[in-house]
């Protein structure tokens, strides 16, 4: 299980190719702006001390904070 700052540590280093390959993003304007809004999602929008599987079971739940 990862934290939060796991995750956003690994969403950093992954850059904005890696994020567009990585959850199928159109192009890499859409790329940059997702990841900075999954960034701010990540430390503004869950509870302290949350943990996930991965980064991609953290896209899952912030994909669906859309409806």
């Amino acid at each position: 299980m990862k934290s939060i700052v796991e995750l956003i540590n690994e969403l950093k280093g992954l850059g904005d190719v890696g994020v567009a390959q990585r959850f199928s993003l159109p192009n890499l304007d859409v790329a940059y702006f997702t990841r900075l809004d999954f960034d701010h999602w990540l430390r503004n929008c869950l509870e302290p001390g949350r943990r996930f599987a991965s980064l991609e079971e953290a896209w899952t739940l912030y994909e669906k904070s859309f409806g």
